[in-house]
């Protein structure tokens, strides 16, 4: 039984058509054939073509010039024929007029005479029966005019001058169709004609196989280029080659046209021997292609066959092709690296054997290293995270017992921090290791083995741990950049071998980090129990300091007051001059008194709002009534710009006029010239109030920081004025305890605008501080 055959009954499926390899044989040769058998009917085809097309070029080109030559020669001759009328002898009208009548009967393309003297005036007029002569104005100038058509006939008028009388000519119409008999009789090619075409394309005279009419439509004899053997079509729509060639003698030109079908006839007959040429190659390159593909795609077919087996691990197969030649080599070669896979598939199972475990053990320890980070990290209080260090130590190192061994900072000793399965019986010998007595304590990498927990000297614990059966471990260093922060002690029954050194060592840094954030955690959480106190110390001290202050400087401003009225007696001006200094400065350290007790009140959250109703307008009026005296005491213009119609608003009205009063109050004394102006809208159940002022004005690095405790624009010793910086602060709490806000708007040297939006009626639940 041959190859083929058992290929056939053991793959009896083959590829489809559109996707085997001897369908992509067949048509790559055959597309190589009919490429290069079409590219040569081109070349070929082409070259006949230029050639064809110069040729019929060329003849026409000896055509047309031929048939100049005879128009021009049929032209001179009744150019002289006309010339004869001109003699000198002849004077009178009489005499023209015979020699008229004479050159009509010798002449027949003459159609009419006229004598035009120098005056321009028509003396004589001769002509035909029936002819039609030419309307003034006459040419003057000699020679053939621009020719024309009158009653369906082309004419040219000819104008020839006289010797005497000076300036008088004989205009002669000449008819141009007998021009057409001129033409020499053979033209060039099957099918050609040859036709007269003065310069607005109207034809003058043709061949009799022309199919073009005397007075038809037809490019424009001036727009003709040199070239010859041009394409182009026939007034009844055919395409030609076409060849025009002026004539000198008459504004015109001729024409000579063939029918592209005739001209290009020997460029037919080669396709169609092309064609067949092309058919043959076909034929025979598939049947070509054929035959070699067959003998090709039985040894593909025998190698893929071999690859099959070779992909099922069926390496006892052989390829068996005898071809001599690349197939026969490349069959040896599968049946060698069937022979080398055959050897390596045992070895590479075995290998990935051993990989598959290492793998599975890797997975394992990322998977605990995963379980324990988050278990490490899951608190931040410091015996939690060492109790979790000690478990996810011991699941991790398979271990019975682990502990956690921490470095205190002044002794340098490990204190136990946390223990995992460890007997109680022993708790109290392994309270602390001193670190002289543990080697490599503080080694920068992995886990150092103990094979044998008796030969620990520097374990104080280590009886208790032999009677619990615990005979190895291994300890883990935990630092990190600041230095040692302590250890973890494994304890195992039997030796065996831990995680992998970067497995640990990652738990290490896990542990490190934790133990790290959970200290830093305890110090933040005392520095702000010990900052909590010391701010309560503060605000307590800031409202005892403000009641006692407060309760003796009312009583030296009372006294003040009496001592004023005059109930003590009459003063002297200076004495009461220096009472009203005393009053003036005991007012405003009173001022600033209550914006201390009012900033710790807000602090402490003891701040509350005694809402009620309230009009707007009035408070504004009581504000700018209070702030009058001091606009007057500057000079400065206090105006106010109240919108009618203000509802009735609902809030502490004692808080809101403070925080009117302090910002009409800033305005006045930051504003040396000018006008401070306070004004009020309402819109959408929300009150605006602005106070305007011509100062200073504030930078854009300063608008931030104004509302800010003890912040002042200028804080500098030499400051012009006084205050704490605390009055912006206090007015925003206010505006912001009723549920508004308030802002800035500035710019150096243009004033300021501090607007404050309130709510209507403000919500019960931003009472409280």
């Amino acid at each position: 039984m041959s190859l083929r055959a058992r290929l056939s009954a053991r793959f009896p499926d083959r590829l489809p058509w559109h996707r085997s390899l001897f369908r992509k044989y067949v048509l790559t040769l055959v597309s190589l054939v009919a490429l290069v058998l079409s590219i040569n009917a081109g070349v070929e085809t082409w070259i006949l073509y230029r050639e064809t097309v110069r040729a019929v070029a060329r003849a026409q080109g000896d055509y047309a010039q031929e048939a100049e030559k005879a128009v021009e020669a049929a032209l001179g001759e009744i150019e002289r024929q006309v010339s004869w009328v001109t003699r000198a002898s002849a004077i009178t009208l009489e005499q023209h007029r015979d020699d008229y009548e004479l050159l009509l009967q010798q002449a027949p393309g003459v159609l009419a005479l006229t004598f035009v003297d120098a005056a321009g005036h028509v003396q004589v007029r001769s002509g035909r029966p029936g002819s039609v002569a030419a309307g003034e104005p006459f040419p003057t100038r000699p020679g053939f005019a621009k020719p024309e058509f009158r009653d369906g006939r082309s004419l040219a008028s000819l104008v020839v001058a006289h010797a005497w009388p000076e300036q008088a000519v004989t205009v002669a119409e000449v008819g141009l169709e007998p021009l057409a008999d001129a033409l020499p009789a053979g033209t060039p090619g099957s099918g050609s004609y040859a036709y007269l075409v003065d310069t607005e394309g109207r034809v003058l005279g043709r061949t009799a196989a022309s199919p073009v009419a005397v007075g038809a439509e037809v490019p424009r004899a001036d727009a003709v280029g040199a070239e010859a053997g041009g394409f182009g079509r026939s007034p009844d729509g055919r395409a030609v080659l076409r060849t025009l060639r002026p004539v000198a003698a008459l504004p015109a030109a001729l024409a000579v046209e063939q029918p592209l079908p005739e001209a290009l006839a020997p460029i037919r007959e080669l396709l169609i021997r092309l064609a067949w040429l092309f058919a043959f190659g076909l034929v025979v390159a598939i049947c070509a292609s054929l035959v070699l593909a067959r003998r090709m795609v039985v040894p593909i077919r025998a190698l893929h066959a071999g690859a099959e087996h070779l992909a099922a691990n069926r390496f006892d197969h052989r390829i068996e092709i005898r071809t001599g030649d690349e197939f026969e080599a490349l069959a040896d070669s599968f049946n060698r690296m069937a022979d080398e896979l055959s050897g390596s598939y045992g070895r590479l199972e075995v290998e990935i054997e051993k990989r598959t475990r290492d793998l599975a053990r890797s997975v394992s320890e990322l998977r605990a290293l995963e379980e324990t980070g988050r278990a490490i990290v899951g608190s931040l209080e410091l015996d939690a995270v060492t109790a979790a260090i000690a478990a996810r130590a011991a699941a991790l190192t398979g271990a019975r017992a682990a502990l956690v061994y921490l470095r205190e900072a002044g002794s340098g000793r490990n204190a136990l921090a946390a223990a995992q399965g460890f007997p109680e019986a022993g708790r109290e010998a392994i309270a602390e290791i001193a670190p002289v007595s543990l080697p490599r304590a503080d080694a920068p990498r992995g886990a150092l083995p103990l094979p044998d927990l008796a030969e620990a000297a520097w374990f104080p614990g280590r009886a208790a741990a032999l009677e619990a059966g615990l005979s190895s471990g291994l300890v883990l260093p935990l630092s990190d950049a600041e230095g040692p922060l302590g250890l973890v002690l494994a304890l195992r029954a039997e030796p065996g071998a831990p995680a992998s050194p970067d497995v640990m060592q990652s738990f290490a840094h896990q542990a490190a980090l934790a133990i790290r954030n959970a200290r830093l955690f305890q110090e933040v959480d005392a520095k702000n129990r010990e900052l909590a106190a010391a701010d309560r110390h503060k605000t307590h001290f800031f409202a005892n300091m403000s009641h006692e202050l407060r309760t003796p400087l009312n009583a030296v401003l009372g006294y003040s007051e009496l001592l004023v009225d005059g109930l003590y007696g009459p003063l002297s001006d200076k004495a009461l001059d220096a009472l009203e200094r005393i009053q003036i400065n005991g007012r405003h350290l009173l001022s600033l008194i209550n914006d201390v007790l009012d900033f710790t009140k807000i602090e402490a959250g003891s701040l509350t709002l005694s809402i009620q109703e309230y009009s707007m307008p009035a408070m504004i009026e009581q504000v700018v009534a209070a702030a009058a005296s001091l606009a007057q005491a500057k000079n400065l213009a206090l105006t106010t710009e109240v919108a009618e119609g203000l509802p009735v608003g609902q809030g502490d009205e004692r808080r809101l006029t403070q925080v009117l009063m302090n910002l009409v109050g800033n305005a006045i004394k930051f504003t040396e010239s000018g006008a401070v102006r306070v004004a009020a809208t309402a819109a959408g159940g929300w009150f605006t109030v602005s106070v305007t002022d011509t100062g200073p004005g504030i930078a854009a690095a300063d608008q931030g920081r104004i509302f800010d405790e003890f912040q002042q624009i200028d804080s500098s010793s030499t400051r012009k004025q006084g205050g704490t910086g605390l009055g912006l602060s206090i007015a925003r709490k206010l505006v912001l305890l009723h549920g508004g806000r308030i802002e800035v708007e500035s710019e150096p040297g243009s004033g300021a605008v501090f607007r404050v939006h309130l709510p209507v009626r403000a919500s019960e639940e931003k009472q409280a501080a």
